[in-house]
């Protein structure tokens, strides 16, 4: 009777140690699965809004003046790049679209 409890309970056990060591399949959803905000809620969107003196105002509130190519350093040294369709790339891969008002809008 102990040698049945002992198999049944290996049996047990490698299962859970089984179901544990599977590969976690991490990754984007199908399309059409990502959620979307509830209705009546709103999505927090970042801006950079032009100083009107040549230089944007950070959402952080920091102030920073842009170069010829419209590209401007961050306060730690990172560079922001604007690429031909006049969007920022910021150095974390996020990208800010033109506002149509002087400034940007980032995710």
């Amino acid at each position: 009777m102990k040698r049945v409890f002992f198999v049944v309970g290996a049996i047990g056990f490698a299962g859970i140690v089984a179901g544990c060591s599977q590969p976690q399949r991490f990754g984007a959803p199908p399309p059409g699965l990502t959620p979307s905000p509830a209705p009546g809620t709103t999505v927090m969107t970042k801006r950079i809004v032009s100083d009107g003196a040549g230089g944007l105002q950070l959402p952080d509130g920091t102030r920073v003046q842009t170069d010829q190519s419209g590209g401007f350093t961050l306060p730690n040294g990172a560079y922001v790049r604007r690429d031909r369709s006049g969007a920022l790339n910021l150095p974390n891969g996020s990208r800010c679209v033109p506002d149509n008002q002087g400034g940007y809008i980032c995710p």
